[in-house]
């Protein structure tokens, strides 16, 4: 069976895994904007959805970060569960449901993945042009990605020694906006299947590991753009789709983060 063959497997496995249970607001602290969780409560919450890391109020793997940055709401219909550690700890909830699944390696990755993922909201969510029903502004948080890879490559420069995840977390992070698309900008498109002449170069190699488009030995007529290149490489990522999965499971939601 090759390689290709294998991650499909795993992630209808993981799919399957998922669509058995639903998150709902059991699962959260107080939803609502006026309820604003004690410190202690949401740390509690998050790490009893963990199973390799354990996070502190300011420390998590040796890393200096702020609990602060998980006390942003989010008044917008794709994120009803409202406050950010809510939403942190249904995607770890998502996660956990996949033991079994994936490699203790491949789980440490995604935990801090899910969890450095969103921490840049607390600075870019602002009040946005449309509005609920009762002229109630929507919230975004354009950039937020960005941000949150800002901020954790912040954090990890103090350290002398990166920790062994930093670079496919980091490389996660950064990517998990355009995870949303690619269903329609890999699959549909033929971008899942990497060329045969392409296959050499990549061999053996992470995604995050794959060279640069620039740095290419890309055959004479070969039709293969940046974007091609960028495509084909998010979506070999089996880390990255998973991540997504957790991303649209753990929020409260009837509407899809999943462009069509």
């Amino acid at each position: 069976m090759s390689e290709n063959e294998l991650i499909a497997i795993c992630l209808k496995s993981c799919e399957d895994r998922l669509k058995t249970s639903k998150a709902d607001k059991t699962m959260c602290l107080n939803v609502s904007r006026d309820a604003k969780a004690d410190r202690k409560d949401v740390l509690d919450a998050m790490n009893k959805a963990t199973t390799d890391m354990t996070i502190y109020d300011g420390d998590v793997d040796g890393i200096l970060w702020e609990l602060d940055w998980t006390y942003v709401h989010a008044n917008n219909p794709h994120h009803e569960e409202g406050w950010l550690y809510n939403h942190i700890t249904l995607m770890l909830i998502a996660l956990k449901n996949l033991n079994g699944i994936l490699s203790e390696k491949a789980n440490s990755i995604l935990e801090r993945a899910i969890f450095w993922s969103d921490l840049g909201k607390y600075h870019t969510t602002k009040e946005g042009k449309k509005t609920w029903e009762d002229g109630t502004p929507i919230s975004t948080a354009f950039g937020h990605d960005k941000k949150s890879v800002e901020l954790l490559d912040e954090a990890a420069s103090i350290e002398k020694v990166m920790q062994w995840w930093y670079k496919p977390v980091r490389w996660i992070v950064a990517n998990h906006m355009k995870a949303h698309a690619i269903k329609v900008e890999c699959d549909d498109k033929g971008r899942n299947v990497i060329p045969d002449w392409l296959k050499p170069q990549v061999d053996g190699l992470e995604p995050w590991d794959w060279p640069e488009w620039a740095d290419l030995d890309i055959p004479h007529g070969a039709d293969y753009g940046k974007k091609d290149h960028m495509w084909t490489q998010l979506g070999a990522s089996k880390l990255l789709r998973v991540k997504q999965m957790c991303d649209e499971w753990g929020r409260i939601s009837d509407e899809s983060l999943i462009k069509n």
